[in-house]
């Protein structure tokens, strides 16, 4: 909590405050789930943002669409390139676990059934969507981050703010946004920020970039171990 003991911005304020408090934008939301409750861009939608939101759940779609009325929804799920053309989705008891890979995340993660859903790149996505210029693009599908990422070209795109769940098993997400131009900027919650490498970022302290150099590069070994462990007793 800050000194003066206000209440700290939330995570989708910072996000509106990286861009200067603008009353216009274009997110691109991949893993959209509610219609409000852990959103990264309803926030920015109030403030006068325009959007694509990607959803492979029905049974959250009818909602987005009621209630997101300055986004586009689309009910598909994204990967890479190569990938077929339909999938099934895992639907997680925590509906916003679910995911097209069971329990890359959580070993313990349970599921009720399975829905069929198209899926996609995000370039061929946005190609249907008119190839909008895009500003800030969140990410969250519970493990397959990656296959999303090398489905979208960030060198044509080029958005300013990145939003990627990681939960740091690993640092192939952020190694290959590295080669991509990114760099690491803050981390909220379970979410990495990512800007151009030759944009400046200012919401950060010294001793929040310090406390991300050790949560990234000192700690991911032992998350790694401990993911290992919990696969093996899982077994």
């Amino acid at each position: 909590m800050p000194r003066d003991g206000s209440t700290p911005p939330r995570e989708d304020q910072l996000v509106w405050q990286a861009f200067g408090s603008r009353t216009n934008g274009f997110f691109v939301e991949v893993g959209a789930c509610d219609t409000r409750v852990g959103s990264q861009t309803f926030f920015l939608e109030e403030q006068g943002w325009r959007g694509i939101l990607v959803e492979p759940q029905s049974r959250f779609c009818g909602a987005l669409r009621q209630g997101r009325p300055g986004s586009t929804v689309f009910r598909v799920a994204c990967g890479a390139p190569g990938q077929p053309a339909e999938v099934p989705i895992h639907i997680a008891e925590a509906a916003s676990h679910s995911s097209l890979v069971k329990n890359l995340i959580d070993p313990s993660e349970r599921y009720v059934r399975t829905e069929m859903v198209k899926l996609m790149t995000l370039d061929t996505l946005l190609a249907k969507a008119g190839n909008p210029t895009i500003d800030f693009v969140s990410i969250d599908v519970e493990g397959t981050q990656l296959d999303v990422l090398r489905g979208f070209s960030l060198q044509q795109y080029r958005p300013a703010l990145l939003l990627i769940e990681d939960h740091l098993h690993h640092l192939k997400i952020h190694r290959y946004l590295k080669h991509q131009g990114y760099r690491l900027v803050k981390r909220t919650g379970l979410n990495n920020w990512y800007v151009p490498k030759d944009k400046p970022f200012t919401l950060t302290t010294p001793l929040e970039r310090l406390r991300l150099w050790k949560k990234v590069w000192a700690n991911t070994p032992f998350r790694k171990a401990r993911l290992w462990v919990r696969r093996r007793r899982s077994e």
